[in-house]
């Protein structure tokens, strides 16, 4: 079968690629990917089907029209199409044919009349009237047939569905009166030097109730209004905008507006009770194309006749809700007792079925859990009856210690959670994420449990309450989530997992697992949308997490930098290659002034202007790449967000450091992966995370950002591969480098032995001795050290055992394993005489480090891992000279 690629297919016809995978996500044109290959292709029955696509639309036929004709495949439906349309075009000649009539008559009325100026135009119909009385065969321009015509004349500009935020808004409304002031208001912000919205950007807005003109003006939550006028919250929601130009019908276009949402199958105009619009219709300022003439945009009022998942509206918690009454409103259609002996364990978490018929499970780590093999699908409740065990928490793995939490869905649903061995920031919360949006929910102090004694807990994610009940108390109730909305029963059955945190023990009783009913939702899969849809996204196709924690990938960035490798097809350089090349895996860090992050890479983009490392990095590789600095970025958003489009476009995703706001508000170093709505919204990827979270250019790129401190933030573009490299070498060359990263230092920071000895030097010297507990920072200033060193300590070998390989005659390779696998027991594995055992790892608190005995032994076992890195670097050194 011949196929041809799609740059050709682009080149032959003159259409782009965003207009063929628009043909393609409505099932009009189909392609084949080869699996060697990165571009699409097409088959003479796709090519012969776009050519006959490209002439019904040079016929203005429209694309649901298109869709029709081809999921009929009937020639009446194209017979009907072609006749329709003729007659449109015929109804569109008739009209324009009356208009040059009525166009015509008031040309001969001026000449027969005089009129030689356009002031003079209305009384065309004064002078014809007297001079032909009452004569109904006189040829007298009628208005009414005027307005007619244009009415039918007049094609309603495209429109667009947005939300608007609540905000908070100074209206020209005075105070206690229906009254509207705006010049009043105009000069009482002028003079307050309160900023007037700038065009377009949804903060000015003006509208007419009755006969006044309303004028808000968006301003800050803690403004003190001590003026005349009204302020309030505007609350904002689904509005259609149309642009037009400030000389067109306003009256008009707003009633084509409203009438164009007659029978559209998605959105419908929101009328409230009595006929009125839930706001009167807004016009907002913009900037115009053409200088001369002034640009509005309309904002009519609307709402989805559907539930959408882009439409979050925020949900209720219910104050007064009894169990009994939330089980009522959410019965259970059926009941899935769990059978402890057909569990699974999932990374091999200590598990047994004990012979009163009990479980006993310590997962020690959260990605060790156990699989019910019972799947259920929303709405859907867990039951579960266990017990804690006190004794055997310790929070020696830096864990969650305490929580209890199951999955469904890649959604997580805990209780007791976020606590820490330092009690004072223990939570005890009740978190999760809301199904199918996947949006967190933490409310601290509602998710306590009782120890050594039996717990019972339900949760009811169900159609009418989302519910928590433990030990027959209701701790969380809420409703109006939006999933409630959306058609659960078309939902696939999926599994519940269930596990903790850390090494306490616990007791199952039992498990039951509940499918809950649910109630079919009407879903309209296809209907005729008034506003014209056009391409305006693109997605990486092969999106996965960043990272995987509980392997050991703890350092953010050489997960994007290996995910960018894999989209490239360098598969050697992945994760664990880019973490032995930037010496994330083979040096402790420590910092003499402030957090600077997890490793090497945060700290030496840590110093102003430093971004070349990054540079570097991918220079080793045989790559030239382009770190741009964000304040760079922001000078000219347009410009970079469009070359990430281009980059996306060619299966290319772009790097970033400190990415804004997003809805899981991920930290640090992540990917962008796509795009939506014409380079509006960016997709992001960060961590773990098995989905892209959808960030808003003016969030990610907010017109007030502030730069802070001097820490290179930006972004990352990949460029071509300048030079073939030597796997060999490249590795080769990280080994013999070794000594100069471990004896690294800088005025702020340092690495490797001396950051061992300099943070012990500053636990036993007394750093935490007066710290209050709202002052200590158990990540940034301790156990992020502890992650950097438990990390390494086995982290580095596979880069090592690589490195051996392609260079056999590196044997002293063997002797370096040995040192990081030694650092290994020192922190967590020498009879008692550890790190963690003696309360200086993870499981630290303050007062463990302020204890002056404590504190000196744990300083000296940290100064034995400095021992080691010295090692490493004459071993090294022994070998070069």
């Amino acid at each position: 079968m011949k196929l041809e690629k799609i740059t050709g297919i682009m080149e032959r016809f003159g259409v782009t690629s965003r207009t063929l995978r628009y043909y393609e996500q409505v099932g009009i044109l189909q392609s084949t990917r080869q699996s060697h290959e990165k571009y699409r292709y097409y088959d003479q029955e796709n090519i012969n089907r776009l050519q006959q696509i490209l002439v019904l639309r040079k016929m203005q036929i429209p694309i649901k029209e298109i869709i029709r004709i081809y999921e009929s495949r009937d020639m009446k439906v194209l017979v009907q199409t072609f006749v329709s349309r003729i007659q449109t075009i015929n109804d569109e000649i008739a009209t324009l044919s009356e208009l040059k009539a009525i166009v015509n008559d008031f040309l001969e009325a001026m000449l027969d009349n005089g009129i030689s100026h356009i002031s003079a135009l209305p009384l065309i119909y004064e002078k014809v009237e007297h001079q032909f009385g009452c004569n109904k065969k006189a040829e007298i321009p009628d208005l009414e047939r005027l307005s007619k015509v244009s009415e039918k004349l007049v094609k309603l500009p495209e429109l667009s569905i947005i939300s608007l935020p609540p905000m908070r808004v100074l209206s020209s409304r005075l105070k206690g009166t229906e009254s509207s002031d705006s010049g009043g208001l105009w000069d009482y912000m002028s003079s307050n030097q309160i900023p007037f919205g700038a065009p377009g950007s949804h903060h000015l807005f003006e509208y007419q109730q009755h006969t006044e003109t309303i004028i808000i003006q968006k301003i800050d939550d803690n403004f003190q209004n001590t003026s005349i006028f009204e302020d309030y919250i505007f609350e904002g929601g689904l509005f259609a905008m149309c642009s037009v130009f400030v000389e067109n019908d306003l009256g008009e276009i707003q009633y084509q507006m409203i009438h164009s949402f007659d029978d559209n199958a998605y959105y419908e105009v929101d009328f409230q009770h009595g006929g009125v619009l839930r706001h009167d219709t807004l016009v907002e300022s913009v900037l115009s194309p053409d200088s001369g003439r002034e640009k509005i945009n309309l904002y009519l009022p609307v709402k989805k006749r559907l539930p959408d998942t882009s439409d979050i509206e925020q949900n209720q918690q219910l104050e007064s809700v009894t169990f009994a009454e939330i089980e009522q409103a959410n019965p259970v259609l059926k009941e899935y007792p769990v059978d402890f002996h057909q569990m699974t364990p999932i990374y091999n978490p200590h598990y047994q079925v004990l012979d009163n018929g009990e479980a006993e499970f310590i997962c020690w780590i959260s990605a060790r859990m156990l699989n019910t093999n019972v799947a259920v699908k929303l709405p859907f409740r867990v039951d579960i009856v266990f017990m804690a065990d006190s004794a055997s928490e310790a929070y020696g793995y830096g864990a969650d210690e305490g929580s209890l939490w199951f999955s469904h869905n890649n959604h997580t649903f805990c209780i007791n959670a976020e606590n820490s061995s330092e009690s004072s920031l223990s939570k005890h919360a009740i978190l999760f994420d809301q199904p199918i949006m996947g949006n967190r929910f933490i409310f601290p102090e509602t998710g306590m449990i009782k120890y050594d004694e039996y717990n019972t807990f339900s949760w009811i994610i169900g159609e009418k309450h989302f519910s928590v009940v433990i030990n027959g108390e209701v701790r969380y109730c809420g409703v109006n989530f939006p999933y409630m909305n959306m058609d659960l029963h078309l939902g696939q059955p999926a599994p519940i997992f269930i596990g903790s945190n850390g090494q306490g023990k616990k007791l199952f009783r039992s498990i039951t697992i509940s499918q809950l009913k649910s109630t079919p939702k009407i879903n309209v899969k296809k209907g005729a949308l008034v506003m014209e849809v056009k391409a305006s996204n693109n997605r990486l196709p092969k999106i996965h997490p960043m990272v995987t924690p509980h392997y050991g990938e703890n350092y953010w960035f050489n997960g994007c930098a290996g995910f960018v490798m894999e989209c490239l097809g360098e598969p050697d350089y992945d994760y664990w290659f880019f973490a032995g090349l930037t010496g994330e895996n083979f040096t402790q860090v420590y910092s003499h002034n402030h957090f600077r992050g997890d490793g090497v890479t945060d700290y030496r983009l840590s110093e102003k202007g430093n971004h070349g490392f990054i540079e570097d990095v991918f220079g080793k590789c045989g790559y030239a790449s382009s770190f741009v600095p964000l304040k760079q970025i922001l000078s000219n958003r347009e410009m970079y967000v469009q070359t990430l489009m281009a980059y996306i476009d060619k299966g290319i995703p772009v790097i970033l450091n400190d990415h804004g706001n997003n809805p899981h508000n991920r930290p640090g170093w992540g990917v962008l992966v796509g795009y939506e709505d014409y380079g509006k919204t960016l997709l992001y990827m960060g961590g773990d995370a098995t989905e892209p979270d959808r960030i808003p250019v003016k969030d990610l790129l907010p017109e007030d950002y502030i730069m802070e401190g001097g820490h290179c933030k930006g972004w990352i573009f990949l460029g071509e591969k300048k030079k073939e490299m030597s796997l060999a070498d490249i590795y080769r060359n990280r080994i013999l480098s070794l000594p100069d990263l471990l004896t690294f230092e800088s005025n702020h920071y340092c690495f490797g032995a001396k950051a061992f000895r300099d943070w012990a030097d500053s636990i036993e010297n007394g750093y935490f001795e007066r710290m209050n507990p709202e002052e200590y920072d158990d990540w940034g200033m301790h156990k992020v050290y502890v992650c950097n060193l438990a990390t390494n300590s086995g982290g580095c070998r596979g880069f090592l055992e690589t490195a051996q390989k392609l260079n056999p005659d590196l044997i002293f390779i063997e002797q370096i394993m040995d040192l990081y696998r030694q650092t290994g027991h020192y922190w967590n594995d020498q009879n008692g005489e550890d790190l963690e055992a003696l309360g200086g790892g993870f499981n630290a608190n303050l007062n463990t480090l302020q204890d002056k005995e404590k504190r000196t032994t744990i300083a000296a076992k940290i100064r034995e891992f400095a021992v080691c890195m010295d090692q490493v670097v004459a071993i090294v050194n022994d070998f070069k000279h």
